[in-house]
């Protein structure tokens, strides 16, 4: 093991109770993958209506520049779960993130994740040599690591290095050259964020008296912070020091090569010494997660299975698939400006990720959740089941005892169906035939098919099976029987569908994002839903007006007025997880300039649409009001509100 070989010694004392009591990861592995497969359906159903992610209204602080940064994230941590890079999800979520750029190094750094984990490196050669450049621009000169772009000589932290680190890592995975210097400069910028290193006792082995002294030198998140350091920032200290020995290869010298292996001992000493799955150590609570993901990164790099006695993956895969809520998220705590809590898109993600040792090489296919169905009543011939999201795959499970008693040919356990004929029908329509060669006996053919959706929803299959007749109960003119199982009822599920992308495009086509707008409303639920939200070019981001506003308007005033023959709205609730947490809008009144006379419009169909209003004829438009008529209550909130207006 690794450990042994940098000579860390293990503390000789008994397992501690939390990793006696946890279970063994073969008993853990049915309760992992289950989560997994709730946790990817949670962050599919929170995809907002143009393949972004980062909506909550129980999360009102748009951290890390949301627009690019959970999206990249949502979209690496899918592909780590195997979502292949044809799912209607990320091919949404990659034509979002071709329509603009990010603005901080996290968001930047996500995104290159999220690049590389799609595949395809010619096709975003170009976007990721953008993304590197603007990282390697804002790293910090003399420092060789990162901070905020906006405050690059206040907030220079380990965290935003850690992310550089990791974006600047997959950008190298997918065939960019990345100067040595980087590299170079990153070990020796990470190193300042070490503590000095301290003795600790160390327990004696069973049967002696004496203890041992050992060091150990923990990271922080800041210079200034060194000499307190916590378990999420040791993480990410190691992590990137394995990141840059991993870059740099043999241009690495050999006195900081053997810098880099001490600090990373020295702070792999200190997550044995401090180790918990609980929280994290010495750190905010509100980071916890984040320290799961890092634990992740530690123990893949470092290539152990254990530090010291821990466990680490067992150990964390327990307490996840505890913590996971009935929905599928993760979260921490209730809504807190800072530290951010409780981040359940961010969480989910470094959960799954923690889940699906997402650092260490994978092999296998692309598969992702797959539903499945079955209809075996015992009281109906044919038995069915079905499997699959968008495609569904339909088969016969088998036959009910007395089916195979009453039309079997031959006697007793040698009795078989003779099967002439199998259609499948969809929605009570039949689908297709097949004929089959009714001389030959069944054994245990499934005669399975597959059906392509075209919207998602709740669907009807059925098997529709003509058999032969037994010899000695056939007549003239009645040699077969039909035989019909239940009817079954699936869901089909991401099914693509041509608005998707058009959706995930649809801000290069918007008339406002081609001026200045102004943006004043009667009223607003929260801070986080005023108006200028409503013309952002980000459907994660709205306006909402307040329980007490009878009369709820919001008018756009535009610095250069707009031809235009569409105004498009979307409702406030953006994706499936949150459909109907706020009230859906009815009826509006649209004054489009000086004009008093209203145009009043019904909202009807799926309010997960946009609702295209069409002007009686193509307008310069200067200013718009628009005035709600009508509203259902939420179920969160008796208010309702739009997520964007759009113009065409």
């Amino acid at each position: 093991m690794l450990l042994r070989a940098l000579g860390i010694l293990a503390l000789a004392c008994p397992l501690p109770a939390q990793e006696r009591a946890a279970a063994h990861l073969g008993e853990l592995q049915a309760g992992v993958n289950a989560a997994i497969d709730r946790g990817v359906e949670r962050l599919l159903a929170l995809q907002n209506r143009d393949g972004s992610w980062g909506s909550d209204l129980r999360e009102p602080v748009a951290h890390f520049d949301r627009r690019n940064g959970e999206t990249g994230l949502a979209v690496y941590t899918l592909r780590k779960c195997r979502i292949s890079a044809d799912h209607p999800a990320l091919q949404r979520a990659a034509a979002f993130l071709e329509g603009g750029f990010p603005t901080h190094n996290y968001s930047v750094s996500t995104q290159l994740l999220a690049l590389d984990a799609l595949g395809a490196p010619e096709r975003w050669k170009d976007r990721m040599k953008e993304l590197v450049d603007f990282l390697l621009s804002t790293r910090i000169r003399g420092e060789g690591t990162w901070g905020y772009p906006n405050h690059p000589g206040v907030y220079i932290d380990l965290s935003n290095t850690q992310y550089a680190a990791l974006g600047l890592r997959a950008a190298a995975h997918s065939g960019l050259k990345i100067p040595k210097d980087v590299w170079l400069e990153l070990v020796e910028g990470t190193l300042k964020y070490q503590q000095t290193p301290r003795e600790i006792d160390v327990a004696a082995s069973s049967g002696k008296s004496s203890t041992g002294k050992r060091e150990v030198a923990g990271f922080g998140y800041m210079h200034g912070e060194r000499e307190s350091p916590s378990a999420s920032m040791t993480a990410a200290g190691i992590s990137i020091l394995g990141i840059a020995k991993e870059g740099a290869g043999r241009d690495l010298p050999a006195p900081l090569g053997r810098s880099l292996e001490r600090a990373q001992r020295l702070g792999l000493a200190w997550i044995e010494r401090e180790f918990s799955v609980e929280d994290n150590p010495h750190g905010p609570y509100a980071w916890h997660y984040y320290w799961l993901y890092g634990l992740e990164r530690v123990g893949a790099l470092m290539q152990t299975e254990r530090i010291g006695e821990h466990d680490w993956y067992r150990l964390g895969a327990a307490r996840l698939v505890r913590e996971q809520r009935d929905n599928g998220e993760w979260r921490t705590g209730a809504p807190v400006a800072w530290p951010v809590e409780p981040l359940p898109l961010s969480n989910t993600c470094f959960a799954l990720l923690f889940l699906t040792k997402a650092t260490a090489p994978s092999s296998g296919s692309d598969g992702g959740v797959q539903d499945a169905w079955a209809s075996e009543p015992a009281d109906r011939p044919v038995w069915l089941r079905a499997a699959g999201r968008a495609r569904i795959s339909c088969w016969i499970s088998g036959f009910s005892p007395g089916t195979i008693e009453a039309y079997g040919h031959g006697q007793g356990t040698n009795a078989a169906l003779h099967v002439d004929r199998v259609e499948f029908l969809v929605d009570g329509k039949l689908v297709e035939t097949r004929d089959v060669d009714q001389l030959v006996p069944w054994k245990g053919e499934r005669f399975s098919m597959q059906h392509a959706f075209e919207t998602d929803g709740p669907h009807t299959m059925q098997a529709r099976l003509h058999v032969a007749l037994p010899t000695e109960v056939a007549t003239e003119g009645h040699t077969t029987e039909v035989l019909e199982s239940a009817t079954l009822e699936v869901v089909a599920r991401d099914v693509f569908q041509p608005w998707m992308l058009e959706y995930a495009r649809a801000a290069a086509s918007n008339k406002l994002e081609q001026t200045e707008v102004s943006a004043r409303c009667s009223s607003q639920l929260a801070s986080f839903t005023n108006a200028g939200a409503i013309c952002d070019g980000y459907q994660g981001t709205g306006w909402a007006f307040a329980p007490t506003d009878t009369e709820p308007s919001i008018t756009l005033e535009l610095e250069k007025a707009q031809r235009a023959k569409l105004v498009i709205l979307s409702q406030y609730d953006a994706n499936r997880a949150t459909a109907g947490e706020l009230g859906r809008i009815r009826r509006v009144a649209l004054y489009l300039n000086k004009d008093s006379t209203a145009i009043e419009f019904d909202l009807s169909g799926d309010a997960l649409m946009k609702h295209e209003l069409a002007l009686p004829k193509p307008a310069v438009v200067r200013s718009l009001r628009l005035r709600v008529l009508a509203w259902d209550k939420g179920s969160l909130q008796p208010v309702g509100g739009f997520s964007e207006i759009e113009l065409r």
